[in-house]
């Protein structure tokens, strides 16, 4: 019995930020359409997190046309909705679809975003 117990709160701990929350790393990947007067390769952007509750920034990366990165955000075991906007140096605007983020291992850690849609000025 003591054994089992041991070997129950050594799960715990070592699962730590997956079962109670804390800092977890996402990969976010898709593509900004290109417009017909800048090519794929041109294209810098602004690729940001941002909370579809509060509006609120949560991590900015620099991405081109075609896009794999990581990103980092505070989870919980309750689902949490967020969106990624591209704002890019031809001065065009792209979103998302919202994407659910939670520690419980049920949720996905890697986000295809597809084709991000232009945003009207």
């Amino acid at each position: 019995m003591k054994m089992n117990l041991s070997a129950a709160l050594s799960v715990l701990i070592m699962s730590g930020c997956s079962t109670i929350g804390g800092d977890m790393v996402i990969r976010v990947s898709g593509s900004i359409p290109s417009s017909s007067t800048t090519s794929q390769q041109e294209k810098e952007c602004q690729l940001e997190m941002i909370s579809a509750e509060t509006g609120d920034i949560l991590s900015s990366k620099g991405v081109r046309s075609e896009f794999s990165t990581i990103m980092m955000v505070v989870s919980g075991q309750k689902p949490k909705n967020y969106y990624f906007s591209a704002k890019c140096s031809d001065g065009r605007l792209f979103r998302s679809e919202d994407v659910a983020v939670s520690s419980r291992r049920s949720y996905s850690r890697a986000f295809d975003l597809g084709s991000l849609t232009e945003e009207s000025p």
